[in-house]
């Protein structure tokens, strides 16, 4: 096996590590892991490393940006083995030990690999569970083996491992509802408000996911009547049209709210953020996605979590499901003694 330096990442997670390795070496051909969001890729080191040194080809599909892939920044960091490649848009033919696609480029892969590994947990996640099983029976050699990692099981009656904890310890926050008759293209309810004037008041940052572009405008007029009694900064993005000089400012400046239709993972690591999902039972917003909005939420700050609100109509399917994943989380780490409180 191609040796690593010596890893200091906590005695559960080096017992994660140890049980996909030891799973990797048996009969059984799928293996689910179960985290919360932007939980690290660390746990997957060392079965990759033991299959490049049985010269066996893997396929690590992901969503993050390409100079930011976790797991290659560990390979690099902890270990000498370079024989990867990167798939940036449309498939080439390689002779890599270990690829690295997103979703869109391996759906073009013809070849099968020994081990494919999909990681849903490290990016804001876009297919379905259906999606995500179809790619990687397909992209499986006959006698490969399948890791899927999400915030459920990808695969039903096949194996779990599940770490209940974000790598900060700290609890996911459960998301509160607000539900209400008025229209919320053109007015918020006094409580929105009060949770806004509440986040500012404590130096945080809000930022508002709403469905699409013509919801941002809305909500953005109608809350720039409040820029003197709430916040001065109040900003948008649009992910179509907005220049990312917006979420420069924005990640710079204090007591600021922006709307934006945009849920990539360029927030993901600010600190002192709130986040409210407006119209969070539009069918935009699955159960999965309103998680990850939790995720979001807390996953650097060793102290206040901050709080997610989602805003709605009426509660959906969706959101209900979505907080019983954030609870389960909770109550399972706390079983466990795995938060620092």
């Amino acid at each position: 096996m191609f040796s690593h330096k010596t890893l200091n990442i906590g005695y559960e997670k080096e017992k994660v590590m140890e049980n996909i390795y030891k799973w990797s070496l048996g009969k059984e051909k799928i293996l689910n892991i179960i985290l919360p969001p932007y939980s690290s890729s660390i746990i997957f080191l060392k079965t990759i490393l033991a299959a490049v040194s049985r010269e066996e080809r893997i396929l690590y599909i992901t969503g993050e940006r390409e100079e930011n892939i976790e797991i290659l920044n560990h390979i690099k960091r902890y270990t000498e083995f370079r024989d990867y490649t990167y798939i940036r848009k449309a498939f080439v033919s390689s002779n890599s030990r270990l690829v690295i696609s997103n979703y869109r480029n391996a759906v073009k892969i013809m070849e099968t690999f020994d081990l494919v590994i999909y990681d849903d947990i490290r990016s804001f996640p876009e297919y379905s569970s259906y999606e995500i099983m179809d790619l990687l029976i397909k992209c499986v050699s006959s006698n490969g083996k399948i890791i899927a990692s999400s915030i459920v099981s990808i695969f039903k009656s096949q194996r779990d491992i599940i770490l209940p904890v974000r790598d900060n310890k700290k609890p996911m926050p459960e998301p509160r509802y607000i539900i209400t008759r008025l229209d919320i293209k053109k007015d918020i309810p006094y409580m929105v408000y009060d949770y806004l004037n509440f986040s500012i008041e404590r130096n945080r940052k809000v930022i508002i996911y709403v469905p699409d572009s013509e919801r941002i405008q809305c909500v953005y007029k109608y809350l720039c009547n409040f820029k003197e009694s709430l916040a001065k900064n109040i900003l948008y993005f649009d992910k179509q049209e907005s220049d990312d000089r917006i979420l420069v400012n924005f990640m710079k400046i204090k007591k600021a709210i922006i709307v934006t239709d945009d849920y990539r993972d360029i927030y993901m690591d600010l600190k002192d953020v709130d986040v409210m999902v407006y119209f969070s039972n539009d069918k935009s917003f699955n159960y999965k996605s309103l998680v990850y909005f939790c995720g979001k939420v807390g996953r650097t700050e060793k102290v206040s979590s901050g709080e997610v609100i989602f805003l709605a109509n009426e509660e959906s399917a969706d959101m209900e499901k979505a907080k019983d994943i954030t609870r389960y989380f909770n109550k399972e780490a706390w079983e466990m003694g795995l938060l620092n409180l």
